[in-house]
This record gives C-alpha cells, sequence and structure tokens, in this order.
C-alpha cells in the first residue's frame, strides 16, 4: 500500500507545481502593469499641463509697458509689448519679429527706432522706422539686411517712439523722452524634440513653439495666423488664451484690453 500511494503523490506534487509555475507569470505582470500604467497616467497629465513661461529663462531688466498719458503722448492704454513678464524671451529665427501694443496713429508719432545690443557689447544696432496710419498691433522684424542674431546669445532691444509735440508744448519737444519699451531676446538653436514635433505636424506650429517654450516665435506664428484669417474667432480666442499663459499675464497686459485690430508692421527707413 504503501508502495502505490507515492506514485499518486508525486504526480498530486507535479500537478500542482505546474498549475502554479503557469500561473504565476499571470501574477507577476499583472503587479508590473500597475506602475507602467501609473508611469502613463503621469506622462498624460504632463502632457496637459500648461506652458510656463515664468520658467523660461531669469527676469531681466526693462519694462514691458510704455508711461502711457504720463509720458510725451497722449493715450490711456500705454504703449506695450507682449513679452513674458520677466521680460526676456527666446527665438530659433536668425531675425525674428517683436509684437506691440501701440496706441498711436502715424499722425501722432513723428518718428520711431528700434535698438538692438549684444549682452556685455557696447555697440548697438539702431533702426529707425515710421508707424502704420492706425492704431493697433504692429510688428517689427529685423531686416535681411542686418546681420542675423547670434545662436545661444543674448540681446537687450529697445523700441522707442518719438511723439509729435502739441502745439502748446512745440518749444520743449527736443527735451521730451522717447515714449518706449523694452525687452531682452536669445536666439536658441532648435532642439531636436522641437524639430521632431514640427516635422510631425500634429498640432499647429503655434502651439509647439508655445509647448517648448519659444515665445517670439509662438506669437509670431499665430499673429499671422490671425492677419490670414480674418474672420476665424477661434484663432482670436486661441491668441487671448496665449497671452494668459503663466508668465505672461498680468494686469499689465489685460488679453481684453488688447483685443485690438492688427495694424501691420512698421516701415523702416534705411
Amino acid at each position: 500500500m504503501k508502495l502505490l500511494r507515492s506514485p499518486i503523490i508525486s504526480v498530486c506534487t507535479i500537478t500542482w507545481a505546474f498549475v502554479s509555475f503557469t500561473s504565476y507569470p499571470s501574477q507577476v505582470r499583472a503587479q508590473f502593469d500597475r506602475p507602467i500604467n501609473n508611469f502613463s497616467m503621469q506622462r498624460s497629465q504632463q502632457a496637459k499641463q500648461k506652458p510656463d513661461f515664468s520658467r523660461a529663462g531669469r527676469p531681466s531688466s526693462g519694462s514691458r509697458i510704455g508711461t502711457g498719458s504720463r509720458g510725451p503722448c497722449s493715450g490711456t492704454t500705454p504703449l506695450t509689448a507682449l513679452i513674458p513678464i520677466t521680460n526676456w524671451g527666446q527665438t530659433v529665427a536668425e531675425r525674428p519679429t517683436f509684437w506691440f501694443y501701440v496706441p498711436y496713429s502715424s499722425q501722432q508719432v513723428s518718428s520711431g527706432e528700434f535698438v538692438l545690443q549684444k549682452k556685455g557689447e557696447q555697440e548697438t544696432l539702431t533702426i529707425p522706422f515710421t508707424l502704420p496710419g492706425t492704431p493697433g498691433l504692429v510688428s517689427f522684424k529685423i531686416p535681411s539686411t542686418k546681420a542675423p542674431l547670434e545662436i545661444d546669445k543674448e540681446y537687450v532691444w529697445f523700441f522707442r517712439l518719438y511723439c509729435k509735440p502739441q502745439e502748446s508744448s512745440a518749444s520743449d519737444a527736443s527735451s521730451k523722452p522717447p515714449e518706449l519699451v523694452q525687452g531682452w531676446v536669445q536666439r536658441v538653436k532648435p532642439t531636436p524634440e522641437l524639430e521632431g514635433d514640427l516635422k510631425a505636424a500634429t498640432e499647429p506650429e503655434y502651439k509647439v513653439y508655445t509647448n517648448h517654450l519659444i515665445w517670439y516665435d509662438a506669437l509670431d506664428n499665430l499673429t499671422k495666423l490671425r492677419i490670414s484669417q480674418p474672420t476665424n474667432t477661434k484663432l482670436t480666442d486661441e491668441w487671448i488664451n496665449l497671452l494668459k499663459l503663466k508668465g505672461i499675464e498680468g494686469d499689465d497686459l489685460d488679453p481684453e484690453k488688447l483685443k485690438q485690430p492688427i495694424a501691420g508692421s512698421v516701415v523702416v527707413q534705411e
């Protein structure tokens, strides 16, 4: 009897071991599936986070808001540079485009100039211009006749407007300072990730630049889309949302207040 029980016990033992062995991988997979799924959820949540331009560079000297009614030009809404609160932004363009809200017409401003200076150097580049005929959103692009920005170099820029004197103050017009705003720009080399996202074209270019915190190109691309599709209210809403992002928004840069027509670009005097 003992000889008969031994094979039966052995067969049961082998059967139990086989069942345990075949079921173990599924248990292990279940344990490892949970962390992988959690990680995917975290990546998905991070992708949904809105860009934060306060992280894009250090705060720099300057001012995106002009003096307004306190300055030489009259107006309730001041001259405004559409830049982050840090007064600093990046571009991948050799000759980037800058956007401003200009509440003055060419009849109020006699001349303007854009001044560019590389950080740590004394030499400046001064480019005179005249404004469009009507107030609104105005762009300035560094002309193709000027040297491109150097990669990884920082530049301070000034956007100056010389207002025409009123009759009562014509005598001291030359002594009045210009209306101006000031900021910084750094040209950077596109990262492989940025180039890949642009090539994939799964979303508009301005969103790709926004996600990579490339401010000047994001704003310029979206604003030019607005110009090409003036009746597209969705693009106008997207433009307002761009100005409401963290690091951009502020009482001094109210998107609703700056929901103005696009006047065009300045006319460079060369």
